[in-house]
């Protein structure tokens, strides 16, 4: 069966290749045969003063040729056909229409309508709808916003424009931003009406006319359980609206990365060692066995003698010689990182004539990391086409090629590849980045086996992990789709569509002889490994649409289809367990057997749906639609699934007399009921697939690639999970979770209602918009008997609810299109999650993620964690050893340290323009919530925080090592932490966690002095096993400015009689000012507490590069 499957897919593959091949060379050719020649029809569009109105929208009638307006109103547009007409819209006026004739010069004043709202706006499957008569949330914005202050990612740049929708963008190279829509993550992508299943690195930003945000099911349920937390539509670019006529379009960026906004700072007084002692290439393993890591706690930087990484050898001795210790590399993180660059280049070809358009586009993006040997290019292709073969029939496609390619991707993660690992944890300035450059520098070195590195045998020198440590990644990413409409009469029309994702990832790690992985055991002989993961989705639609005008009174727009959406995925992780030769990364060349896994999925959804709109008189509109999904991921019995929605909107200034200030005035609301099984958004390696652990566990550190999917997860089948080989041989192990035969599918209620608004003139606009929405039974893996020969049992578990506000306030303060004008666009958005009920009547339930026994009504983004321990006038309570006691560890134990989600996230945009100059400037943030600095935890134990030497613990630090005679002897502890201690009575416990006796406890000022080192170790290893989390907690409030752009655009008349039609130059800077409470580490990226689909609550965060500012200039040419 699976060889069939194989057969079948590279055949299905193979008629797509020659499908799109086809396809591309009729549009070509029939493109070019189109131009012919043409009028050029052009004038000028004022209101009833006289004033020009730039920006109206002019098309040729029922074509898709148009044009805009100018700042003065100006307009030109090529008209073949003389008896064609042209119509002026514009918010907010009436709109036009004039038949074109045998006029060159056609002037237009247009009249007001302020009870009329005429934008379209693009809804789920690519249908479009006045936004008038929509009755859900939905927010445009043009894509030609996003392309001058860029970033590497096109989806980071929607950060803050969207109310509702967070962004929270990654530093690292090739990193995927983490996209939360109210509260929810794993949000569709949609191109052109059509999902695609992959990440956002494989659309051009360039080729983008706009971005559509679905929020939430109501407005995205005719996606079926994909669409349960809203989707991202992006419509792309088609042929240029002046018919016949070529349009060549160059656009060029560059900028770089000279400086950083968020980085972990570190001291520069003591260097490495332990108890202000140090000792060349000693105590590399503890007395149990487990290596010892670097840490910074060694002798004060003052000149003294001590034996280092560059000292002289005796050479009758042997014995290494003191050297000068002294503070070398204060700057060694600043040193090793290079200027990053991102530099993006794209050019378009587009055409338009009576029956067809045409664009080709191509795009590349590199990359330059600022970590050394590390690069990222990304080339785009992309084609788009439609052809009227004749006035009923027409023809549209899109296909999109993207190929990714690194020869380096840097890890950064907790673990001896990561950079802030190295440098900002457990780096010491005693030893200068300089002088590593040669990795392999003897005698030390040897060449191929063995590195070079200021700290013998424990660490990894950074130039060796950034040439040799190599993290290769290829991928090639395919997407299209071809649409064939035909218009059966005046309302009626047949469509036919079908659709393909497709895209193959190759990543391969080359682990080299010397390299510290933390692997068990410690032989450091190297490793390669080999990760392929391949996905192949089709979707075929049929669809019919009905339009028409019943009466004077209702008018009806009503679609129906079906869609066939088939799956595939399998992927394989290979690693070989030690190398036999040095720098030959083969499987061959492993020393023990290879350990390699595989893993398979398909799924196949069978769908019917329809949508109909009902509007009376243009200002009252019922909308509803249903969806049926027979999904094969669920119990036979249970699969089929109905997802119905229905909303209304009116537009109430049509028929009420309302203040003169109120131009227009819609409300909304709205109702869906989105269902959803077994099929997870992402996924890891065929490792983590098939034994549900992460790669780490196996070799030791690192984190876990994962990359879209979007497919089934298997939770509910009872299944052998093979494991790592033991002495050699295969082991498998029987699941430990009960399938479930009635298992349902989970439930996503919501519930909207808003208002939507124009004031004075339509020059201030509000739109306000509340949501509730009710999220289960989730399913859930309950604890069971362990007598029942399981763990767990699959169920439906557990429901919670959701609610939230969203506000955007958009205002033009100046509008004057000769002068000075000013725009200003404002989002705010909050909301709150809690628990609202649990399986079979319970009222408690432990969430793993968090950590914590939840009860109905409790939010669920807290953090839990152990606590100071306090007497009861507010003082910490030190253990008799001088340390801070605490609490056993254990669930019960924890407290509530803080919300995990901001309490609000905001922004705000301005856009200045005077004649041909603009200036716009964005700032945004979050306000609220908690999360453990993992960076300021880590540094703080290792002694490599700032912290550490200032204030009390800096003169406590001092002390103590003038009391060690230059390090020769026991440091004499110094530091008394605040506090007090117990000095009758015994502590107890409740099963709380709390002190059940602590009013019978007596207590005195501590008095008991530790060292430094001992303080601060033993509150983050703890006293009694429970690391005191509440010392590493910190605000996530920040507030960034996001961008800045000043533009300028070349006057028209400059370039009268030229091939050249526009020009326009941007200075642009990104990321320029960041504010927090710590800055060593970015907020930015960690959108979400709580993910009320996996039940988790972010809790400690791996290392993250830093954060860097970057500045630039971005030049638009169009011929």
């Amino acid at each position: 069966m699976g060889q069939l499957s194989t057969v079948l897919y590279c055949q299905h593959w193979t008629n797509w290749r020659r499908l799109l091949g086809i396809f591309i060379i009729l549009s070509i050719l029939t493109n070019c045969a189109a131009l012919a020649q043409s009028r050029l029809v052009s004038g000028r569009v004022t209101d009833g003063k006289g004033n020009a109105l730039p920006g109206v929208s002019i098309l040729i009638k029922n074509t898709s040729a148009g044009t805009t307006a100018d700042a003065d109103g100006k307009y030109s547009i090529n008209v073949a056909d003389p008896s064609a007409t042209l119509t002026y819209s514009f918010i907010g006026f009436n709109t036009e229409s004039h038949p074109v004739g045998n006029q060159s010069v056609i002037d237009v004043t247009m009249t007001e309508n302020t009870a009329q709202l005429n934008e379209v706006i693009v809804t789920a499957l690519g249908i479009k709808k006045e936004a008038r008569t929509i009755g859900y949330t939905a927010q445009e914005i043009a894509g030609s916003q996003l392309v001058k202050a860029r970033e590497p990612n096109p989806i980071n740049s929607l950060v803050g424009k969207i109310a509702g929708l967070t962004v929270a963008p990654s530093a690292e190279l090739l990193g995927k931003p983490q996209l939360i829509l109210r509260g929810s993550t794993n949000l569709l992508l949609v191109v052109d009406g059509v999902p695609i299943n992959s990440d956002t690195w494989n659309v051009s930003a360039d080729d983008i006319a706009t971005y559509t945000v679905l929020k939430g099911p109501n407005a995205a349920a005719l996606y079926g359980f994909r669409g349960q937390n809203g989707a991202i539509l992006i419509t792309t670019k088609r042929g240029t609206g002046d018919k016949n006529r070529v349009e060549v379009d160059v656009n060029s960026s560059t900028m770089v990365e000279p400086g950083f906004v968020a980085v972990p700072d570190r001291q520069s007084e003591y260097g490495f060692g332990v108890n202000y002692q140090y000792a060349y290439g000693n105590n590399l393993y503890d007395s149990d066995g487990k290596f010892r890591r670097t840490n910074i706690w060694g002798p004060r930087f003052e000149g003294q003698a001590v034996p280092q990484y560059d000292s002289p050898v005796d050479p009758t001795t042997g014995i290494r010689q003191g050297t000068p210790w002294v503070s070398r590399g204060a700057n060694n993180f600043r040193d090793f990182m290079q200027m990053g660059v991102l530099s993006t280049n794209n050019v378009s070809i587009a055409s338009s004539g009576e029956k067809h358009d045409l664009r080709l586009s191509i795009s590349n993006n590199y990359q330059k990391g600022m970590v050394p040997n590390t690069r990222l290019n990304v080339t785009n292709f992309n084609l788009n086409s439609g052809i009227n073969f004749t006035d009923r029939l027409r023809f549209e496609g899109n296909m999109n090629l993207s190929l990714q390619n690194s020869p380096n991707i840097p890890q950064a993660s907790s673990g001896p590849e990561g950079e802030t690992y190295i440098f900002q944890v457990y780096g010491s300035s005693s030893w200068s980045v300089k002088d590593m450059r040669d990795y392999y520098k003897g005698p030390q070195g040897v060449p191929g086996v063995k590195q070079y590195y200021a700290e013998y045998g424990r660490g990894n020198n950074p130039y060796f992990v950034s040439y040799e440590w190599l993290n290769e990644h290829r991928k090639t990413d395919l997407y299209g789709y071809a649409r064939l409409t035909y218009k059966l009469n005046d309302h009626i029309n047949l469509a036919a569509r079908t659709q393909v994702t497709t895209w193959n990832q190759f990543r391969t790690e080359k682990v080299p002889f010397s390299a510290i992985t933390y692997k068990t055991p410690d032989l450091r002989q190297g490793d390669y490994r080999e990760d392929r993961r391949n996905l192949f989705e089709n979707n075929t639609d049929l669809l019919v649409s009905f339009d028409k005008n019943l009466n004077r009174d209702f008018h009806l727009n009503a679609i129906a289809g079906g869609n066939l959406r088939l799956f595939s995925y399998n992927s394989s992780w290979a690693t070989t367990d030690f190398l036999i030769v040095p720098g030959v990364y083969d499987f061959s060349n492993s020393k023990n057997p290879v350990q390699a896994y595989n893993f398979r999925s398909d799924m196949q959804v069978l769908s019917g749906y329809y949508t109909a709109d009902l509007t009376f008189r243009n200002y009252l509109t019922l909308s509803t639609t249903g969806r049926v999904d027979k999904l094969s991921t669920l119990p036979a019995a249970t699969r089929n699934i109905f997802y119905p929605s229905a909303s209304v909107s009116t537009v109430v200034s049509d028929y009420l007399n309302l203040p003169r200030a109120i131009s227009f005035l819609k409300l909304r609301g709205s109702y869906a009921n989105v269902r959803g099984a077994n099929t997870q958004a992402m996924i890891g390696s065929a490792y983590q697939a098939v034994t549900g652990n992460s790669v780490s566990s196996l070799i030791g550190y690192g984190s876990e690639i994962t990359t879209s999917y979007d497919g089934p997860n298997y939770v509910n089948q009872n299944s052998y999970t093979i494991s790592k080989l033991y002495n050699n041989q295969p082991s498998a192990s029987y699941t430990g979770n009960l399938a479930n035969a009635s298992l349902k599918s989970f439930t996503v209620k919501s519930y909207e209602f808003g208002l939507d608004a124009k004031f004075l003139g339509n020059r201030l606009g509000l739109d306000v918009t509340h949501f509730t929405s009710i999220n289960g039974p989730q399913i859930f893996q309950l604890p069971v008997a362990s007598s029942s020969g399981f763990y767990n049992e699959t169920v439906n578990a557990v429901t919670t609810q959701k609610n939230g506000w969203e506000v955007a306030l958009s205002g033009s303060v100046l509008k004057n299109p000769t002068g000075l004008s000013w725009d200003v666009l404002a989002n705010w958005s909050t909301f709150k999650e809690r628990l609202k009920s649990i399986y079979d009547g319970q009222t408690s339930i432990n969430l793993s993620g968090p950590d914590h026994v939840f009860t109905i009504g409790d939010r669920l983004d807290g953090y839990y964690g152990y606590k100071y321990l306090r007497s009861p006038d507010g003082q910490i309570i030190q253990s008799s050893t001088g340390v801070p006691l605490t609490t056993p560890a254990g669930t019960n134990y924890k407290k509530l340290l803080g919300y995990t989600n901001p309490d609000y996230v905001w922004s705000i945009n301005n856009r200045f323009a005077y004649k041909n100059v603009n200036f716009s400037f964005q700032f945004d943030g979050r306000v609220g919530g908690v999360i453990y600095d993992q960076v300021y935890a880590y540094a703080t134990n290792s002694g490599n925080q700032m912290e550490t030497v200032t204030g009390d613990l800096g003169a406590a630090r001092l002390k103590e090592w003038q009391s060690t005679n230059g390090g020769t002897v026991a440091a004499t502890p110094a530091y008394v932490g605040p506090g007090v201690v117990i000095t009758n009575g015994t502590v107890q416990f409740d099963n709380a966690g709390n002190i059940s006796n602590l009013s019978e406890l007596q207590f005195a000022p501590n008095q008991k002095a530790v060292t430094v080192q001992t303080y601060e170790q033993g509150i983050y290893n703890s006293y009694n096993g429970a690391s005191i989390d509440e010392k590493y907690m910190v605000s996530k409030t920040y507030g960034k400015l996001r961008e800045v752009i000043l533009g300028y655009t070349l006057p028209a008349r400059l370039l009268a009689g030229r091939r050249i039609r526009s020009v326009n130059v941007s200075l642009v800077g990104r990321n320029l000012l960041y504010f927090a409470q710590r800055k060593d580490f970015d907020l930015d990226q960690y959108g979400i507490g709580f993910n009320s689909a996996t039940q988790s609550t972010l809790r400690n965060p791996s290392l993250q590069s830093a954060t860097t500012r970057r500045l630039g200039i971005n030049i638009n040419l169009t011929f």
